[in-house]
């Protein structure tokens, strides 16, 4: 069975979802290798999942209408685990197996930054978040929203307009008719200078529950959310709510004092869970992405191995970088990466190496991706209640 094949299977399955499909993957290797006979896990499901995985031939037919539209619509399925799905995403715990997407963005190594808000900005909001977007061209972040009215279609427009990929999540399938249909237009430029993105499926339909969905996709594709305009209820706050929960950086624009779409903003700075944005510097710095300084030899301690002094230098070039994207650029694996940094960090020689990838560090642990020795776990503790 191809990998495509036994993806969308797994997503047909009643009864599986996006976190239980995940463990599966994890424990057979590979999502082709669950529909094998022959192959036995190390830790073999359950009685109630067994059931439902023998029911996969029965879905055969639709899995066949699934791929034959994928071929029809000229889309490009993003599989997790493969290299060309998106980094971000493929960390968090209820990544979708398939990514359906229309466009020919370049996927790998990109900067990721989702901007939502209001979907009836005032002229402030609207300023603001073109603002923002010019001063973070020079960076070449790929733009992520979700095509709605308001804050939505100005993050999109503005990102095209400064020369930036951008991506619109869909509550839909990439099927449908775009929704709302006055930006049909506007999805046609993005699909030309970014992409269209969506995890649903044709027989699935519209509700408007899939807005809760296609939030959770902006935040995971994402390394930082910036809410420019939110009220005190809203789909933006939900999106908000999943960058915390991912582990994300997170930003929110001030507003006027007594302006009620400014609540939600206000309230995310209040509590602690976003930080200020006052201008774009903040992001920059948080992020990583101003540090050009070169490294010279005189500056490198002289006891570390070679794999440190490899990790040591690349982190003094590149700065801050998800723990992921480190392992790959240094053709290590995440294991390797994580200990190299923990030996790092115990040398005492260059403390913002752990600190620039501690949050990656933290959420591979979580969600059971890094299978660390017990003493990985005690260092990782007590380096993350240091702060």
């Amino acid at each position: 069975m191809k990998r495509l094949t036994a993806c969308l299977t797994l997503r047909l399955l009643l009864g599986i979802g996006s976190i239980t499909a995940q463990r599966l993957v994890a424990a057979y290797g590979s999502p082709e290798a669950i529909f094998d006979s022959k192959i036995i896990p190390e830790q073999p499901p359950n009685e109630r999942l067994l059931t439902l995985l023998r029911k996969g031939s029965k879905v055969q037919k639709e899995v066949q209408s699934i791929e034959q539209w994928i071929r029809k619509e000229k889309l490009r399925p993003l599989l997790w685990g493969t290299e060309e799905y998106p980094l971000a995403l493929a960390r968090c715990p209820d990544a979708p197996l398939v990514l359906f997407c229309r466009g020919n963005l370049s996927w790998e190594s990109r900067r990721w930054v989702a901007v939502v808000g209001t979907r009836r900005p005032s002229t402030y909001g609207v300023e603001s978040c073109q603002a923002l977007l010019k001063e973070l061209a020079p960076f070449h972040p790929v733009i992520v929203s979700g095509l709605a009215y308001g804050v939505d279609a100005v993050a999109h427009k503005a990102a095209l307009k400064e020369g930036m990929d951008t991506v619109a999540c869909l509550a839909q399938a990439l099927a449908l008719p775009i929704y709302p249909a006055p930006h049909q237009g506007l999805a046609e430029k993005i699909r030309q200078q970014g992409a269209l993105v969506s995890d649903f499926i044709p027989q699935q339909g519209f509700e408007r529950g899939h807005f809760v969905q296609r939030n959770r996709l902006i935040a995971g594709l994402c390394q930082a959310t910036l809410v420019i305009e939110s009220g005190a209820t809203g789909g933006s706050l939900i999106t908000a709510n999943f960058a915390s929960q991912y582990d994300r950086e997170l930003f929110a624009l001030p507003g006027p004092v007594h302006s009620a779409k400014s609540k939600g903003c206000h309230s995310l700075i209040q509590l602690q869970q976003a930080q200020l944005l006052d201008s774009i510097d903040i992001v920059v710095e948080t992020l990583g992405w101003g540090n050009t300084k070169k490294t010279t030899q005189q500056n490198l301690p002289l006891d570390l191995s070679e794999a440190e002094e490899k990790v040591y230098l690349f982190l003094l070039q590149k700065g801050k970088q998800d723990l992921d994207f480190l392992a790959k650029s240094l053709a290590l694996t995440i294991s390797e990466t994580a200990i190299l940094l923990m030996q790092l960090e115990m040398k005492k020689r260059y403390a913002l190496c752990l600190a620039n990838v501690l949050r990656c560090v933290s959420t591979q642990l979580c969600f059971g991706l890094l299978r660390a020795p017990r003493w990985l776990w005690r260092v990782h503790d007590r380096l993350l209640w240091q702060g």
